[in-house]
């Protein structure tokens, strides 16, 4: 532990803390994690931005699907109908041959018999006929959904190109404030000297991107361990580097509002 007293305002950098008496290498350890929190944040969000723009290719290849589907399905009741047809033209083609032979029929046997097979027949060309029916309304449900379907299609299709538009502009406001962000990083780097800038680099990939912790009371924020009175003292007085007995991040106090 080691350092030197003196007034700093904490205000010259983003989430700076305003303490009242302090090492100015603290109060820029303070700022750089601020900074880098924010910097990792947008760093997440980043790498989040190829799932949202996956997410909205399978939206619209889900509603491209429905409509192809609704497409089949209605490729699939025509070619029935037209199967049906000809089954019905086939019928009328037997009942016109039984007309023809009515006239050579010789005996009441022979006229029984025929008049079977053409009511056979004409039973037969009804049962295809309202299965014809029941292809027609089926194709009217499905020439709905299938509009239903292009309207779904063409809305995710303008609301994907809003949302991807959307990203861009996301995107580049992010690589914007990344590259603001290291400016700032840079700037507040000057008050620190390179073993403290070392340590507090080693102790951000050590403790998952937070290096510097606040002490409330006497308990750390970052891994809740109370410290030892003459450590919290110490640390309360914001002018030395202190590292928490536990985690061994560097440790700050904010004073209570007035």
């Amino acid at each position: 532990m080691s350092g030197a007293t003196g007034p700093q305002d904490l205000n010259r950098a983003p989430g700076r803390e305003k303490l009242t008496a302090v090492l100015p290498a603290l109060a820029a350890l303070v700022s750089l994690q601020a900074l880098d929190t924010l910097a990792d944040q947008a760093r997440k969000r980043l790498a989040d931005l190829p799932a949202a723009e996956e997410a909205i290719r399978a939206r619209l290849a889900a509603a491209a699907a429905s409509v192809e589907s609704v497409k089949a399905l209605l490729a699939e009741n025509q070619n029935g109908r037209r199967a049906l047809e000809k089954d019905v033209a086939g019928v009328d083609t037997r009942l016109a041959r039984f007309d023809d032979h009515k006239a050579a029929v010789k005996t009441n046997q022979e006229y029984t018999a025929l008049l079977h097979e053409i009511a056979t027949a004409k039973a037969e060309k009804d049962a295809i006929e309202e299965r014809i029916l029941g292809l027609m309304e089926a194709a009217d449900v499905l020439t709905k959904d299938r509009k239903a379907a292009e309207a779904a299609l063409a809305q995710a299709e303008r609301e994907g190109q809003e949302a991807r538009a959307a990203l861009a502009k996301e995107q580049t406001a992010i690589e914007a404030e990344l590259l603001r962000l290291a400016g700032e990083r840079k700037r507040e780097t000057t008050d620190v000297g390179g073993p403290l800038l070392a340590r507090y680099e080693q102790l951000l990939k050590q403790r998952r991107g937070i290096a510097v912790a606040e002490m409330k009371g006497e308990m750390c924020t970052a891994c809740h361990v109370r410290q030892r009175p003459p450590v919290a003292q110490q640390i309360r007085r914001n002018d030395s580097i202190v590292q928490c007995d536990s985690c061994q991040r560097i440790l700050y106090f904010k004073p209570p509002a007035p």
